[in-house]
């Protein structure tokens, strides 16, 4: 490995870290209040939330796979993907915390959020309402469609040469 391959690695990491904590940072400080009485404009802003996400996902995945990306760089985009997902569910079970067992906080939500993703599911916290259960369906589809899409498209791309290994 050259020693600009070594940069542009150390580079990648710190972007995905900087990112991570950016993602996460917003996440726990953002005003997330829960208003009864207004589930069209959440399941708006769901939507809406959605398409973001998939855009992003999409940008992601396209940088992921721009000519000559070391593997590296790929593996950090993707973490910097998976950390906006779960953020994303997170802030909506979070604000529905009222239809969960066992969610109280933003780290219950987050947690649930990545033991989702994950597929782990340890049952300490369930969906109990109608709209959550509905959620977490949105997430695992979004999950087994989008983001393992995305993982199979960038870690199965084929590394291409650069001008100089030519």
């Amino acid at each position: 490995m050259t020693v600009k391959e070594s940069q542009r690695r150390r580079v990648a990491w710190l972007r995905s870290a900087i990112a991570i904590v950016l993602i996460t940072g917003l996440y726990f400080v953002a005003p997330l209040h829960r208003e009864d009485g207004l589930y069209l404009i959440r399941a708006a802003t769901l939507l809406l939330g959605l398409a973001a996400v998939s855009w992003l996902t999409a940008l992601q995945v396209r940088r992921a796979l721009r000519p000559g990306r070391l593997p590296a760089e790929r593996l950090a985009l993707l973490l910097t993907l998976v950390t906006l997902v779960s953020a994303f569910f997170a802030t909506g079970y979070y604000q529905m915390s009222d239809q969960f067992s066992g969610l109280r906080t933003r780290l219950d939500a987050l947690y649930f959020a990545v033991t989702t993703l994950a597929t782990v599911g340890y049952g300490d916290i369930t969906a109990t309402g109608q709209a959550a259960r509905a959620l977490a369906i949105v997430q695992m589809l979004f999950d087994l469609v989008i983001v393992t899409s995305a993982i199979t498209i960038v870690l199965g791309a084929q590394p291409t040469k650069t001008s100089s290994e030519m």
